[in-house]
This record gives C-alpha cells, sequence and structure tokens, in this order.
C-alpha cells in the first residue's frame, strides 16, 4: 500500500510554510509527485504565499511553485491521504472539528506539528485531534523536536523524532519527512513526545529568565547556572512524562533536553527572549507586546501547573516559574527552585 499523493498542511505560519516547502522538496524524481496544499486562514499571509511565493518572516525562502496555498479547509483536506496540523494549540481543537467534518469517511494519517497543553482539560495536542477526529485516532502522530524553522528553511541539518503507532504508516511517514536536511527518528512514545515538546517551552522561559538576570548584573548567572537549570529541568519533565503515561526516558532525548537545548539558549526562541525580558525586570505585559509571535510557553505554564499540582511530588522549577509569570515573584525566585540561597 503507498500512500497518496495529497498531503495538506494546515497552518501556513513559519513552521508550517518551511514543513510544506520541504515536503515539496522531497519528491523522488522517479515517484509519483507529491500534491502540497497548504492552508492559511489569515489574508495577507495566504496572499503572500499564494501570490508572492514568500512568507513575511521567512526572509530569502521562495515557496516552492507545486505547494498550492488555500484559505478554504475543504478543499485542502478533500482527498488528502496525510493531514499536517501546523497550528498555535488554541486553534486546534476547533481546525480538528471542522476538518473531520470536511473529511467524510476518509481516514487519513495525522500529523501533529504543534505544542502546547489545552487549559481545564489538560489534553496534548494530539489527544485533542484525537477527541474531535475519532475515525482517525489510530493513525495520529507527533513529529517533534529542535527545530527553528529559519534554520530548516536555509538548510541546517536538524533531527526530529516522529512518534506514534509502529508499522507501515509509520513507516510511510518517515519516509516523507526523512530528507535533507531533516533526519527523522521513530518513537512509539507519543504522549512522551508531546509533553516534552510542551514542557520545554516552560524551561525555555526560565532559562531566558536566567540571561536577563545576567544582564542586569545584580544577579550573576552563567552557563554553570544555566546547566544546573537544564538538569533540573529535564528531571520533573521526567517525572510529568512519566506520571501521565509516556516514558521518563523520552525526557532525555530529542523532544525534550535536545529541544530544551536549543529553546533555552538561541535568541530565535521567543520562550527564552520572554524570560530574558522578565529577568531584565520588565513586567509581563511589556515582555508580551515587545514579541509579534504566540509565546507558548506562558498559557503551558498555567496547565502545567496544574498537571504537577495534580500529579503531587516536587516540582519547585515549573512552580518557580509558573509564580514568575502570573503570581508576581521576583524574577531571581528562579534560582531557589535548584538550590541557590538568595
Amino acid at each position: 500500500m503507498t500512500i497518496s499523493n495529497k498531503i495538506a498542511v494546515l497552518g501556513g505560519g513559519v513552521w508550517g510554510t518551511v514543513l510544506a516547502h520541504h515536503l515539496a522538496h522531497g519528491n523522488a524524481p522517479d515517484g509519483p509527485r507529491r500534491r502540497i496544499w497548504l492552508w492559511e486562514i489569515l489574508k495577507d499571509v495566504e496572499i503572500s504565499l499564494r501570490v508572492r511565493r514568500r512568507h513575511p518572516h521567512i526572509p530569502g525562502l521562495h515557496l516552492q511553485e507545486s505547494v498550492r496555498v488555500s484559505s478554504s479547509l475543504p478543499e485542502t483536506v478533500t482527498d488528502a491521504e496525510v493531514l499536517l496540523f501546523v497550528l498555535p494549540s488554541a486553534h486546534i481543537r476547533q481546525t480538528a472539528r471542522e476538518a473531520g467534518r470536511d473529511l467524510g469517511k476518509r481516514k487519513p494519517l495525522i500529523v501533529n506539528a504543534s505544542k502546547g497543553i489545552e487549559p481545564r482539560t489538560l489534553l496534548t495536542v494530539g489527544d485533542m485531534i484525537a477527541q474531535e477526529m475519532p475515525a482517525c485516532s489510530r493513525g495520529i502522530y507527533t513529529l517533534s523536536g529542535p527545530s527553528f524553522a529559519k534554520e530548516v528553511a536555509l538548510g541546517a541539518p536538524t533531527k526530529l523524532v516522529l512518534a506514534g503507532p509502529s508499522g507501515p504508516g509509520a513507516r510511510r511517514l518517515r519516509a516523507l519527512f526523512n530528507h535533507r536536511p531533516i533526519v527523522v527518528e521513530a518513537s512509539t512514545d507519543r504522549k512522551g513526545v508531546e509533553l516534552g515538546g510542551s514542557l520545554k517551552n516552560v524551561l525555555a522561559i526560565g532559562c531566558g529568565i536566567l540571561d536577563g538576570l545576567a544582564k542586569g548584573r545584580q544577579h550573576p548567572c552563567g552557563y554553570n547556572t544555566k546547566a544546573a537549570l537544564f538538569l533540573q529541568g529535564i528531571k520533573e519533565m521526567g517525572r510529568v512524562i512519566a506520571k501521565y503515561g509516556g516514558r521518563r526516558q523520552t525526557a532525555f532525548w530529542l523532544a525534550g533536553i535536545g529541544d530544551l537545548i536549543a529553546t533555552g539558549t538561541s535568541p530565535q526562541s521567543r520562550n527564552r527572549s520572554l524570560g530574558e525580558k522578565l529577568g531584565e525586570g520588565k513586567t509581563l505585559p511589556v515582555a508580551q507586546s515587545e514579541i509579534p509571535e504566540v509565546v507558548e510557553g506562558i498559557d503551558t505554564s498555567l496547565s502545567v501547573f496544574d498537571l504537577t499540582s495534580r500529579a503531587g511530588g516536587d516540582y519547585p522549577l515549573f512552580h518557580a516559574i509558573y509564580r514568575i509569570l502570573h503570581q508576581g515573584a521576583p524574577p531571581h525566585s528562579v534560582l531557589e527552585a535548584f538550590g541557590f540561597e538568595q
């Protein structure tokens, strides 16, 4: 059985556009050509992609001419054999619900490339999709790992993990994504990968807080300090993953420590940048106003606080970041989470 040649990418943001471009590049000269459709609801972005073949936030990328850009969800998902969700987590549930209605009786493979935890239900993105598209629930996968879109667009190599049920579907999907500059590894721990990819956004805010404190020089923080945060964060992440049905060791690979190294150190990271502004003494509203894109870690920190409170146990770093974001705790209190007294 072979995969159909239509792949629907839902979300024309930076990562969605780069993945659509990457998938179109993967056409083999001697194989059936993939038909890549890219759905984007924001009209100015959709026009830029469809007419100028450029995304306003990806300098230098010219979208492959073979990628069909559309603002119609029914048109995009009709006859697709693969649906790739690349949306802010707040928009996942409604989009999945609408896409499910448009699919009819078809059961495409689903790939989630979004990160986040739904407030109140505390469901991961893959679980939200499974609720809204129950007919496809046995074929849901998550693609995660260190993946700054602009680096991938420039051809910088990266390694990602595709997590979901083993078997022919996993092999077909891995073959779709596994070509330069992306290398894809397989995992069956979708829950652990989704939690790791979400939790690291909160930890990256903590990394940024350290960077902001170092700038202020009142609380000197260095690479040693950040190393301590990494290790404490991964320890707590593994504990959360294990409490909620994943495998603890997932925290120590691509969707955990790998993703955290990238987002906790790079100036490209919105979560780290927000934390840096907080560490410099700016309020959360001011810091948010200076970052034009969604900072997923802010809302995720609320869900993580609920997850850890329900799970029981000791999560000092996650709770410290939560208090700084939402309860007005001073930025230097993050240091107390891994044993440094003030």
